[in-house]
């Protein structure tokens, strides 16, 4: 699914917000014609946090095991990571092994950017060792283990051999990292998925 589009505006209230697909005609509390009126919040789009994997090179990125975030995620669901290279290929490691490609599984995923400039000689360099970390042996089938040796493992596998100063202190382990760059997306994830879930079922939400 692609960005379904919530808008946010204030009409009469003092400190409500009102969250829609649409802009009504018509204000929810006190019925005056929108179109005609000031409103106190010009309508504007909510930013959708998911991206295409494909679109957003040399990044970390995360969705769901199963299904997408919009429609199946909730907060017990396992979540999946792989990395992409500079042209979009997803490099990801699971029970079938390691694997690079481009697939529609990737669509709406949460991108994580863990070096904010990315110059060409960092992101050929980021190529280089993504793909030496990818035809290492420690990534088949056989060796999968859902809670000592998977997709996590081989992101951070990646992340270490970087060997870039500056992401040392948050590759400690999963949960530091988890931390420092997981974390944050992911609650601006669950406040949007939140707030589209209520909208399918009711045509205005007010905050």
């Amino acid at each position: 699914m692609n960005d379904p589009g919530i808008i946010c505006y204030q009409h009469c209230q003092k400190k409500e917000k009102v969250f829609s697909f649409n802009l009504p005609d018509i204000c929810n509390f006190c019925n005056a014609e929108l179109s005609n009126t000031e409103l106190r919040i010009p309508p504007f789009r909510i930013p959708y946090p998911f991206r295409d994997a494909a679109k957003e090179p040399n990044s970390i990125v995360i969705k769901p095991t199963y299904g997408d975030f919009l429609n199946n995620y909730r907060n017990s669901s396992d979540l999946h990571i792989g990395v992409t290279d500079s042209t979009g290929f997803i490099y990801e490691y699971d029970v079938n092994g390691v694997v690079k490609g481009k697939n529609q599984t990737w669509f709406q995923c949460l991108p994580i950017k863990v070096i904010d400039r990315m110059n060409s000689s960092l992101k050929q360099y980021w190529d280089k060792i993504l793909y030496n970390v990818f035809i290492q042996n420690s990534w088949t089938a056989d060796r999968y283990d859902s809670e000592k040796h998977n997709c996590y493992s081989f992101v951070l596998t990646f992340l270490k051999s970087l060997n870039l100063q500056e992401l040392h202190p948050y590759l400690k382990d999963k949960t530091i990292f988890c931390q420092k760059f997981v974390s944050p997306q992911a609650r601006v994830a669950a406040k949007y998925i939140c707030l589209f879930r209520q909208l399918k079922n009711q045509s205005i939400v007010v905050q």
